[in-house]
């Protein structure tokens, strides 16, 4: 009886598998096969069997979905429907797991609070980090158009909001005021134009959690293992993280004013990346964009090292800043805040496969 059930379902989830999971990329290709069980699409089980198989577009302990073959398997919860949870909550195999926090099939990944944390169908909570000094803590006064009434879009605090818990995002979303006393209660940041941009995309049913973190004047030291703001960040990582059916995602970076010039700034990015993904507790890599500093200003001869920086990271790319205006020597003025946070949210749309 239970082979006679198999066999009538198995065509029906192969049809919805190859509708919900389209075509693989490379960035973000199936998972890989599991412990044993069968796969519906052209997947390569290994001998034995197991607790299922492919599950619509998603892997877990038996098998492995749209060809995909590799070793290892999710946990045993499976993947959801289109891939929005394709890892399964237990376990750390090569397979399964949505590579960025992507809704696409497969990916690397599929360890818990990564490719996929709770069961089939349950939303998720996409966390970005929003990092740097002053241009992404916000200096440009706010405006009505700022205001978020979105219930899917949070913020971790905020500023003018209560700490320790999830707000309603509206600016500024990092701490008020910042290092230097720049950022202030009434600024507006492009870490709500990015959100914004994102929502127009966003998976239905799933929520964006935002996590400030800048601070004016700062150099990148003091982000980094040793600086004085390090244990601060990291101690709303962790915080954050526990969240249900929260992924890390990805990070808009806009820093450089403070370090123009210096060579060896790229590394530092790659550490401060590489920090913040092991606070995260994860092996998959996640976009990373940086922002250009704004041409007319003090600073735009650090955007070369920008560059470079992007280009040093798995997953780096870089927004540019032409366009822009800033309103004394270092800051952008609002309409430049505007453009940047919906360039930012673009590129991170486009890293994420939305």
């Amino acid at each position: 009886m239970t082979r006679l059930r198999l066999a009538a379902l198995c065509p029906v989830l192969s049809l919805f598998a190859f509708a919900a999971c389209g075509s693989p990329t490379e960035e973000n290709s199936p998972g890989g096969a599991g412990a044993g069980g069968s796969a519906p699409i052209a997947g390569t089980p290994s001998s034995g069997s197991s607790a299922g198989g492919a599950t619509l577009g998603g892997t877990h302990s038996g098998g492995s979905s749209t060809g995909g073959t590799g070793a290892g398997g999710s946990g045993a919860s499976g993947g959801a429907t289109g891939g929005v949870f394709t890892g399964g909550g237990a376990g750390n195999g090569s397979g399964g797991g949505s590579a960025a926090g992507s809704s696409a099939t497969g990916g690397t990944g599929g360890a818990a609070g990564a490719g996929g944390t709770g069961s089939v169908g349950e939303p998720v909570l996409h966390i970005f980090m929003l990092m740097g000094q002053s241009n992404m803590a916000g200096v440009a006064k706010s405006e009505a158009s700022d205001k978020n009434t979105d219930d899917r879009l949070k913020v971790w605090g905020g500023c003018n909001q209560k700490a320790g818990q999830w707000n309603l995002a509206n600016p500024p979303l990092s701490d008020c005021p910042g290092g230097s006393g720049i950022n202030l209660s009434t600024s507006v940041d492009p870490g709500i134009w990015f959100a914004k941009t994102l929502l127009k995309k966003l998976p239905a049913g799933d929520t964006i959690g935002l996590v400030g973190t800048a601070e004016s004047g700062e150099r990148i030291e003091t982000f980094i293992t040793g600086g004085k703001h390090h244990d601060s960040i990291m101690k709303k990582i962790a915080a954050v993280k526990t969240a249900k059916n929260a992924r890390f995602a990805g990070v808009i970076f806009h820093q450089g004013e403070s370090n123009t010039g210096q060579g060896t700034w790229p590394g530092l990015v790659k550490q401060l990346y590489n920090e913040v993904k092991a606070g995260f507790g994860v092996t998959y890599d996640v976009p990373f964009i940086l922002g250009e500093l704004p041409a007319g200003g003090c600073c735009s001869s650090h955007n070369t090292l920008i560059r470079q920086a992007a280009m040093q990271l798995p997953l780096g790319s870089y927004v540019t800043q032409d366009g822009t205006k800033v309103m004394d020597e270092y800051h952008f003025d609002h309409a430049s805040v505007v453009l940047m946070g919906t360039r930012y949210g673009d590129k991170m749309l486009e890293a994420l496969k939305w």
